[in-house]
Order: C-alpha cells, then structure tokens, then sequence
C-alpha cells in the first residue's frame, strides 16, 4: 500500500470511534499497516473527552450506532475542535437519513460496512494531505522530529539535523546547494523550529534584482542616497524586526553592498537598527568567490555561522520512492486526477537518472507521466523525454571489435559513474560487480578518486 509522503506517521493521529471489538481491532491494525496511529475509542463520551485533550489529530473514523450516544455529535466535535478536519463514518446502517445528516455535520464520506481496507486507507491519506495542506502545517516540513519525512539517505538527514539545530540557535545560516535542491523548505524549517515561529518570513531572491533593486530592497534606497536624512526602517534588514529574512543568492550582492551590509549586521552601522534572523543561501562555489575577490571572506563568516549543504537529487537515491509518492499525491490531488502507481521499472529509471535539474524536473517528469498513462499505471514509455536523452548519453564514436577491451571498460565505467552522479557505490550495482572492484578500476583507469561532493570550507585561510 502506498502513501504520500507529506503525511505524518507516528503523529498523524486517527480517532478510531467503534463499539465492536473486533472491528476495531481491524481497523486499527490496517491504519498501523499504512503507517497511521490510531486512537481507539469505545464511546461517545471517550472520544469527546480524547478529542479535547488532543491537540493532534489528522482524521477521524467513526461509527454512528454507539451505546451511550450518536457519532454525528463527535463529528461536529471534532470539526469545531479541528476545522476541515477528515472524518469518515463507518457504518452497517444504510439510511438516506443518516448519510445526509454525517455529510452536513462535516463528514468527508460515508461507508457502508464491509468496506475495503486499502481503498479507506488511500482516501484517507489524500484527505489527511489536502487538510494539513490548507492548514498550512506539515505538508512542506522536512524534520524527523516533525514525523514527516524520515528520510532514507544519510546526507539528507544530516543536513535537516543541521537546521534543526540552528533553528534554535537564532544565529546566521547559509544554506549552500544548486537550483530546486530545496533550499526554501529548509529555510522554512529553520524559521519553524526557532523561536520566531508564527512570525512572518520574509522571503528576497536577489536573482530577480538588479544592483540598484537590490540596494534599495535591502537598505531602504541606493547606497550613493543613504543618509541621515533619509531613514533606513525603509529597507527590509530593518523592517524585520523581530522576523526571519531569506535571503536568496545572496552572492548577487555587489562588493559595495557586501561592505554596508557587514556593517549593519554587526552592528557597526548604527546603534538604532533593528536586528532580524538571517537565513542566506546560494549555488556558488564561495571558495573560488572569495579567493577571486567576488566575495568577502568576513561577510562569509558573519553569514556562515551554521553552513548546510543541501543534497542534490542525484546524491539521494534513496529518497526518490518517498519524493515520488508526495509529488504524484499532490498533482492528483491539485487536478483532481485519478492517481496511477509508479512501476517498478519506472522507478529504476528515475533512480538512474543524474537530475541535473533536481526537484523541478522530477516534478515535471512525473506531471507528464500521469497526463500521459491511459491505464493507471507509469511505466518507463511515460517518459519518453528522460529516454531520448539516455539515448544521447549512450557513449558514442567507438566501433566495436576496433577498440580494445580496457578502452571499452574505461568508458563504461565512465558512463557508470556520471549516469550514477558520482556515486560509486550506485555504480558498483549498476555494473553488478563489487564497490572494491569500482575503485580498482578508478586507480586503474587513473579517474579522479573524489566523487562530486562537497567543496572544502571557504572560510578556511589561504595556504
């Protein structure tokens, strides 16, 4: 059974109201299966007194025919408790009546017993993620300790436990990683898991500005203008008192409003100015920026208090399962499509490919395969695009039988590895040979022994 990976799971909690023990107890183990945390509850009293003290809940199924009451009373409980919260009545009683009843208290949908397990189960994770979408609340955090993503890959986690920290140390953070790598969710966890959150996050891609934009975005007019009859509480750095401010590309900032901006953050600038929480991020590789002049390595320091290097969707393989979930669960439900599943061998291409375009071309990819299959299944002819270009990368210009076998490996392997992203160990089960035999064959073939990772810290000294 799927599930899309915005929905909680050991927090997502789902009042289970029946009376019938062994209904319950079925119930119950089917929401485990799917990775839910079911509530069960054998009374009307119950479940009120549970939905008060509860202040986490994600959906409710409820019978309506109870000892000491009618479920519809918990359904207009739960919904004032929680509004738009999912509620699903489960019922042997098959009456016009009570339907219209449940479905004016609130109820998502009625059923009538027996039901299918998988099917509630699947509509009760679309409706979980609809709701916690319009609530605005889990569907785009990425913390384990939010129990949303549990992420697979290593690096992933690393980097999420990173800005968690940082959330709470209300110090500077640079989040460095290329395009649709996810940089904004990461500085939207950092807002959430400090104490500035409920506050506003203001948001500034310097991308989109030109110098003068930018000078006057951030300081309240262009610096040749700045002065003391000009008030700064125009610019966003003193607007955001008390606030979180993203900053995004922040290596556009030209070496003058590099230096005005140092001296606002620490202080220098004017003892009047209002400080904010600084999230930074970029692509640029800051180690050539600041050995070239580009950029100033004492504004790197300020900025850099807590560096994150934020994956790549190459360098996670083993997160695309859960990706794809989400994304396919959030494009079904947004065009309200029928949602198909992903094949095995769909899947296995989408592992293989090295993403250049990271989350934005995933997103792409799989809007185009659910548009594209006619029979509720993405196989791998749903990406016709993704297969002309493996096409073109197929290595060319060797005639077989006129090159000799060690030139025949070299380039395999080659192939391997940028098919792979770098990753020797993705490499080693593509080629079906042994990770030791993978780096005998780069000492061999004399390949560069570092895959594309991360580039050493530019804030370290010059040699």
């Amino acid at each position: 059974m799927t599930r899309p990976d915005s929905i909680p799971t050991e927090h997502a909690n789902i009042v289970v109201l029946e009376d019938d023990l062994p209904t319950s107890q079925l119930l119950c183990l089917a929401l485990r299966k799917a990775n839910f945390t079911p509530l069960p509850c054998f009374s009307v009293k119950e479940a009120l007194q549970l939905i008060k003290e509860q202040q986490r809940i994600s959906g409710m199924l409820i019978d309506l025919s109870l000892p000491d009451g009618d479920g519809i009373e918990v359904i207009r409980s739960g919904r004032k408790a929680h509004p738009g919260l999912p509620c699903f009545v489960l019922t042997a009683k098959d009456a016009v009546d009570s339907a219209v009843q449940a479905i004016k208290a609130g109820a998502e949908n009625y059923l009538i017993k027996p039901y299918e397990p998988e099917k509630l189960m699947n509509s009760l994770a679309q409706a979980i993620m609809v709701y916690h979408t319009k609530k605005g609340g889990w569907g785009e955090e990425l913390a384990p300790a939010h129990g949303i993503r549990r992420w697979k890959s290593r690096s992933m986690r690393e980097a999420v436990e990173v800005a968690v920290q940082a959330g709470k140390a209300m110090s500077s953070v640079m989040l460095i990683g290329a395009a649709s790598t996810g940089r904004s969710q990461f500085a939207r966890l950092i807002h959430e898991s400090s104490k500035l959150k409920g506050k506003p996050m203001t948001t500034i891609n310097l991308a989109a500005l030109s110098p003068l934009q930018i000078e006057t975005e951030l300081f309240g007019a262009p610096l040749e203008k700045l002065d003391e009859s000009l008030p700064f509480s125009r610019g966003k750095l003193a607007r955001c008192r008390g606030e979180s401010l993203y900053i995004e590309n922040i290596d556009r900032l030209h070496p003058a409003a590099q230096l005005h901006f140092l001296k606002i953050i620490s202080g220098g600038e004017s003892a009047k100015l209002p400080s904010c929480r600084l999230i930074t991020s970029s692509s640029a590789d800051f180690t050539t920026e600041i050995k070239e002049g580009r950029f100033r390595q004492d504004l790197w320091y300020a900025l850099a208090v807590y560096k994150i290097q934020v994956p790549r969707l190459a360098e996670r393989p083993e997160d695309l399962p859960q990706l794809c979930e989400g994304i396919i669960t959030r494009i079904c439900v947004t065009a309200k499509l029928r949602r198909p599943t992903l094949t095995r061998r769909a899947l296995e291409m989408l592992v293989d490919h090295s993403w250049p375009g990271n989350l934005n071309e995933l997103h792409s990819c799989l809007e185009h395969a659910i548009t594209h299959t006619s029979d509720g299944l993405i196989g791998p002819d749903d990406f016709p695009l993704m297969n002309r270009q493996r096409g073109a990368e197929a290595p060319t210009g060797i005639t077989l039988g006129a090159a000799s076998i060690d030139e025949l490996t070299r380039l395999t392997l080659t192939a391997a590895l940028d098919a792979c992203g770098g990753n020797r160990r993705r490499a080693a089960k593509r080629l079906k040979v042994s990770l030791r035999t993978i780096y005998n064959m780069i000492d061999r073939y004399g390949l560069p022994k570092k895959s594309k990772k991360r580039k050493d810290d530019p804030g370290a000294p010059a040699a």
